[in-house]
């Protein structure tokens, strides 16, 4: 059988990680909380499985550029199914937290996945090769959190163990389909990688890194209040189906964020990329994302979900054009020896945004229901403004 291209065989590994993790999102604070776990101990779980990507992503990503990216994504993969059956074995607390410390030691392989976009790729097409990992992500959080709520029906602990196959499944598509894509060569010839050598780096790989992190973090804070926002603006406290509502119309809101974003990176990004530079495009998406945060509070004033919605869909063309144009120049930023490491260093900085924006969410929406989004808007404007001396081209890896 012919093996897939690049292209579509990292598509098909970041899909099934994806889907694994979302898999589990509906399932996860329900079966905590049968384990006795308060709520901030529910949001500690989830935290868990991010800060092992902060802590874990660059190290994936120097070990792939040393040892090849095949050998450490079987290995990422094989943890990640090894971490999905544990929470689906689960008789305590503890046995929780160690799966998705498990799982997310293994999810922290994104930078490896994207590393062999670059490999296989000319600097002036790997930023539309990044955006298929885009769509990738979108439509495994639409299906997985979907699939995940009809299985929980079944048994509380049937997406655990759907996700477990699937990550099975993902590990023997690589082992059969996927050739390594860095050579013996350049494996041999590699120095050790350590984390300071990321302030050794260009001058333009840090900024982008600091983009990302304040970007995430945005993001992240409007994806733990939106919930708390839509219930406070559009749902009746005394309705006796009030959480059943404000969960329906939270859902919904995902869901077009989630489609749009998908669009948006799997075709429109692909092409707009042909005649458009990475920088130009990075730039606009972020300015996208703080203006439709802005916007958040007053949509809240007026009242109108319709709109509400449709800032869903400036949010998620923000998020489009933002995230494969990054990446894109964070691989033109890195030395050709190094691609693995500082994409992977791009991740953990998104994974810190991650821990980030839901620790202090809940914080900001207690002093006002409008604050997480200001604050969210003034992240993006300051990652607007950090960039204003990015100045990569295609030709310039590297340098």
């Amino acid at each position: 059988m012919k093996a897939p291209s690049p292209r579509l065989a990292v598509f098909l590994i970041v899909l099934l990680d994806v889907m694994g993790f979302g898999l589990i999102i509906p399932s996860q604070p329900f079966l905590a909380k049968h384990f006795g776990a308060t709520a901030a101990v529910v949001t500690l779980l989830g935290t868990t499985y991010s800060a092992m990507q902060f802590l874990l992503a660059p190290v994936w990503g120097a070990l792939s550029d040393r040892f090849g990216r095949r050998a450490i994504l079987l290995i990422t993969i094989a943890m990640t199914m090894a971490g999905h059956a544990t929470f689906a074995a689960s008789k305590s607390l503890a046995m929780l937290f160690l799966a998705r410390g498990l799982a997310g030691t293994g999810a922290a392989n994104i930078a490896t996945a994207q590393a062999v976009l670059a490999d296989t790729h000319a600097p002036d097409q790997r930023s539309r090769a990044m955006a298929l990992i885009g769509a990738a992500f979108g439509i495994g959080f639409i299906f997985g959190p979907a699939i995940g709520g009809v299985l929980f029906q079944i048994d509380q602990r049937a997406p655990a163990a759907f996700g477990s196959l699937l990550a099975a499944i993902n590990f023997f598509f690589v082992l059969f389909f996927l050739p390594e894509t860095r050579s013996s060569v350049q494996a041999a010839s590699h120095p050790r990688t350590k984390l300071s050598d990321l302030f050794s780096a260009g001058a333009q790989l840090r900024p982008l890194v600091f983009t990302t992190l304040l970007c995430i973090t945005a993001f992240a804070l409007m994806e733990q209040s939106v919930g708390l926002f839509i219930e406070y603006h559009w749902v009746s406290s005394d309705s006796p189906t009030a959480l059943q509502q404000a969960t329906k119309l939270t859902s919904l809101f995902l869901v077009v964020v989630g489609v749009a974003a998908t669009l948006v990176q799997g075709i429109f990004v692909r092409k707009w990329l042909k005649t458009t530079s990475e920088v130009t495009l990075f730039r606009l998406g972020l300015a996208t994302i703080g203006l439709s945060l802005l916007s958040i509070p007053l949509l809240g004033w007026i009242g109108s979900f319709a709109l509400f919605l449709v800032c869903g869909v400036s949010l998620a063309l923000g998020s489009g054009l933002f995230n494969p144009s990054m990446a894109g120049l964070v691989s033109l930023a890195s030395p050709a020896d190094k691609q693995g490491f500082g994409l992977a260093v791009n991740q953990s900085a998104a994974s810190l945004g991650r821990i980030i924006g839901p620790t202090t969410a809940g914080l900001l929406f207690s002093v006002s229901e409008n604050a997480p989004f200001f604050v969210a808007a003034l992240l993006a404007a300051l990652g607007v403004y950090i960039s204003r001396n990015i100045t990569l081209n295609k030709a310039t890896q590297g340098a």
